[in-house]
């Protein structure tokens, strides 16, 4: 590996770090001005929450394998998890420069087209006082305070939850640390600034800075925002008991998730290093995790923004609507032109509402005795749902595999397979170490001349919301 990177021999690159240089082209397209204003934020957000998911699931596999003592190389550059585990931090802190400045050149756009986010060494007198009673009136009593000591342990911190860590000093002399949760769905994360139409301040640091009154007798120091990711990359089939209820065991693992390691700690502004030591030993993860943001730690609240916009086309791509298929009439029965011929349906160019006529079609039609389908991720209004529902409240025989083990979608399918359940269908939860990705839609049909079967097949998720995919009806 002479004058070669470890993270790179030959012709080959590690993954997680080509993994990266992927998500940094996400990132680049944020910055790219001859992209839309109102796209270039959704880009941003993305690149944060691929981030996010790639810290759960990648890093936190890393972890646990540099916890296990037993050492794994990558079989492409020879890296430890460790090795991996420090090039990846050290990537994401580089990259954690370019996000900062292509942030504040996307928030110096909007403000030539009306909106700003602002703090308050931006307000005059007036309006601090005006967003200093909205804090009182619609936030203060809604927050929960919390400082740390011998009666009081550290509480536990949820996953890409935000918290206002405050750093303070009694009468005494004595530091204590006080803790503040800012997530909530009671107050809005976005507040607009009543005097000033387009002009908004994010509700954490609106908390930051009313803190002094929810810890008056104490003196802040220092103060931040900060937000924990945990590693959530459980593997069912290596803890599942073969004589526990498979939908139960992914509920009790869902839960287990939440409350595993943290592998990744963000800071909005700095404190000293004493204190970074002291939440790293508190929170069991080592300095070198701990990265400082130069944006707001979760930038979810850009597709508020994009509402607010929404009336400036121009900051937008052209909506694109997808094509009614020349294969197929969607004012007609589907049933009878399928049996005619093939049909292929190309999505999202192509409606997706010739399929789902089809199962409506399928739930009242008396000669269907069956429907028998594949699930991996689905709307969370779906109108598949709705049709297999009732199809088996009709007296039709409906089974569906439903796969318990879509990453971080698990919750949904829950839901989804107690529905299907409660109505009657026939559920099934995957096949053994098998996650099931194919999307297979049986649908039985009792006629004179004896039964005729309509088989769907596609690629992509039957989700009428995210329709990439492909479907050929037979």
């Amino acid at each position: 590996m002479d004058g070669t990177s470890p993270a790179q021999t030959g012709c080959y690159q590690n993954r997680e770090l080509s993994w990266l240089l992927f998500n940094e082209r996400v990132l680049d397209e944020a910055g790219n001005t001859d992209v839309p204003l109102a796209e270039r934020l959704t880009f941003a957000s993305i690149y944060q929450s691929n981030l996010d998911e790639f810290f759960m699931v990648r890093v936190g596999t890393l972890m646990v394998q540099m916890l296990s003592g037993e050492t794994i190389r990558d079989n492409k550059t020879n890296m430890t998890a460790r090795d991996q585990v420090s090039a990846i931090l050290d990537t994401v802190k580089s990259l954690e420069k370019k996000k900062t400045a292509i942030y504040t050149q996307l928030m110096d756009e909007l403000a030539e087209h009306g909106v700003s986010l602002i703090n308050f060494n931006t307000l005059s007198d007036d309006q601090g006082k005006i967003l200093e009673a909205y804090f009182d009136k619609n936030i203060e009593p809604f927050l929960s305070t919390m400082i740390i000591g011998k009666q009081q342990p550290f509480p536990f911190l949820q996953n890409g939850e935000l918290y206002a860590v405050v750093l303070l000093s009694n009468r005494n002399g004595k530091n204590r640390m006080g803790i503040v949760q800012c997530s909530n769905q009671i107050f809005k994360r976005l507040i607009e600034i009543p005097s000033r139409p387009g002009t908004f301040m994010l509700c954490e640091e609106l908390i930051l800075h009313c803190v002094t009154k929810l810890f008056s007798n104490y003196a802040v120091r220092e103060k931040s925002v900060i937000r924990i990711t945990r590693n959530a990359d459980i593997e069912p089939t290596e803890v599942y008991d073969e004589d526990l209820d498979y939908r139960n065991f992914m509920e009790h693992l869902i839960k287990q998730r939440k409350r595993m390691s943290p592998v990744r700690l963000e800071l909005s502004r700095q404190i000293n290093e004493s204190a970074k030591k002291e939440l790293s030993g508190i929170l069991g993860i080592d300095g070198s995790h701990i990265i400082n943001a130069g944006t707001p730690l979760d930038l979810s609240f850009v597709f508020q923004i994009r509402d607010f916009i929404r009336s400036k086309k121009e900051l937008f791509y052209r909506k694109r609507i997808p094509k009614k298929s020349p294969s197929i009439d969607v004012r007609k029965s589907i049933i009878p032109q399928i049996m005619k011929k093939d049909v292929l349906l190309s999505y999202p160019f192509e409606s997706i509402k010739p399929f789902l006529n089809l199962l409506h079609e399928a739930a009242e039609d008396s000669s269907v005795v069956s429907i028998k389908m594949t699930l991996y991720r689905v709307a969370d209004k779906s109108k598949i749902i709705d049709s297999l529902i009732e199809a088996a409240e009709n007296g039709k025989e409906v089974v569906v595999l439903v796969e318990l083990r879509a990453r971080f979608d698990e919750e949904n399918n829950i839901e989804m397979s107690r529905r299907l359940e409660e109505a009657g269908c026939r559920i099934i939860y995957g096949l053994g170490d098998y996650k099931v990705h194919s999307k297979l839609c049986l649908i039985t049909r009792h006629t004179e001349n004896g039964l005729s079967y309509i088989t769907q097949i596609g690629t992509g998720n039957y989700n009428e919301k995210r329709r990439f995919c492909t479907q050929t009806c037979r």
